[in-house]
């Protein structure tokens, strides 16, 4: 699930050590720990169009070194390291120690290093540490770290999942999220209206909190929880998305039948993760799977949670580091740099930031399906099993919505006053 505790700090297992020929030529160096095997990549097409647009006087103009940790694997430290080679052909002179850890243990191990002055100067983590990295001071403020022309280009929902009270707590860098997905042997036609997806007969809609909150806010013109947390679902509004939420077909909660009838092509239409792109497309087929943008209701659209991955900043980093680390961190929320990492056989991340050319239609369907979507709420962990609760209640006729709703306000609403929540 989602929404497990991360896993304590263990040993790291790979490093990975790029280093740049001194004449524009760059490699990449693969090292497994205790040894192992050693490879190069060679830069894309997209990374030597950028070099040939670079004057010489544009690229000579940073130095420093970038220590980068992440836990990407596989196909998508190949898209990583064409994305170093793009900032290296501009600025050859900045030099990069990259460093794998995995996930399970890349939270505590940052947190570690940053607490003693030492660690990456640039991470690529989970949003959902930024609240602690920040509470505990160890990152920059992100807002001034690029240019406003760059923060208008990300997605507004996975901006607001990094804002703090004015505080952006790292970068979106990729999305994930919510979406609708269709099987177009059974459902030839994209829905336009949620009375479409009714008349289609056959869909199977998961309406769990996670799934279905955007709804409440795109839909019925409501609110899931105001700026500092504090529930503000229990309104018209709210009484509003659980009536639409009780008119799901097949409906299902926090099981995976929904997505295994679809997968066994007795569905046609599914609310899932884009997480699931790569099971659903191999189950069904790739050319039968689509994602198309939500329908309508009579108060609104239709929508889904999008959640994101973020790239930080440590205050540790100084001088020509930082001025290097925030140049390669604007490189990495451009059109380039997020095009490279679209790339469907490689690393396949959905763009954070509009203006990329997609051309796989299951990543241009998210990417189209996000721009109406909702970042989650704060303090998630006292929010999924308190909503899964209410919702449970009013599905099984023990609770009206208002009831429902207003117990979920009371409970979740003196946890986050008693900083109770995760």
């Amino acid at each position: 699930m989602m929404f497990a505790k991360r896993g304590a700090l263990i040993a790291v297992v790979a490093v990975f050590a790029l280093v740049v020929a001194a004449c524009g030529g760059t490699s990449t160096t693969t090292t497994e720990a205790g040894g192992g095997t050693t490879t190069t990549a060679a830069m894309s097409s997209t990374t030597t169009e950028a070099m040939g647009s670079t004057t010489t006087e544009a690229m000579a103009d940073l130095t420093g070194t970038i220590q980068l940790w992440h836990a990407w694997k596989d196909a998508e430290i190949e898209s990583l390291n064409e994305v170093i080679a793009g900032f290296q052909a501009l600025h050859p002179n900045v030099t990069f120690d990259v460093l794998y850890v995995p996930f399970d243990d890349l939270q505590n191990k940052v947190t570690t290093e940053w607490s003693t002055g030492t660690g990456p100067s640039v991470l690529i983590g989970a949003t959902d540490w930024a609240s602690s990295f920040l509470d505990a001071d160890l990152i920059y403020d992100m807002k001034g770290m690029v240019s406003q022309d760059v923060l208008d280009t990300i997605n507004p929902a996975a901006l607001s999942a990094v804002d703090y009270n004015g505080v952006y707590a790292g970068l979106p860098e990729t999305l994930k999220g919510v979406v609708m997905f269709r099987n177009k042997t059974l459902v030839p036609d994209a829905p336009a209206t949620f009375d479409d997806v009714l008349a289609a007969g056959n869909a199977s809609l998961e309406r769990g909190f996670f799934f279905s909150m955007a709804n409440l806010v795109t839909a019925c013109g409501g609110q899931v929880a105001d700026a500092d947390g504090m529930p503000a679902f229990n309104t018209d509004a709210g009484v509003c998305w659980l009536e639409l939420l009780n008119q799901y077909p097949s409906p299902t909660y926090n099981t995976d039948d929904d997505v295994d009838t679809f997968k066994a092509g007795q569905s046609g239409i599914v609310i899932d993760g884009t997480w699931n792109i790569g099971a659903l497309s191999e189950a069904i087929g790739a050319d039968n799977l689509a994602i198309d943008a939500w329908p309508t209701t009579e108060n609104g659209a239709m929508s889904g949670v999008v959640q994101t991955e973020s790239i930080y900043i440590s205050n540790n980093t100084t001088d020509a580091d930082l001025d290097a680390s925030k140049a390669f961190v604007e490189y990495f929320l451009s059109p380039e740099a997020q095009k490279i990492l679209s790339d469907s056989t490689k690393a396949a991340h959905i763009p954070a930031v509009s203006g990329v050319e997609v051309t796989d239609p299951l990543l241009a369907g998210a990417v189209s399906a996000f721009s109406g979507g909702i970042a989650q709420p704060r303090f998630g962990g006292c929010y999924w099993g308190n909503m899964d609760t209410a919702l449970n209640s009013y599905f099984g006729g023990e609770a009206t919505a208002q009831e429902a709703l207003q117990n979920a306000a009371d409970i979740i609403g003196n946890a986050v006053t008693a900083n109770e929540c995760s």
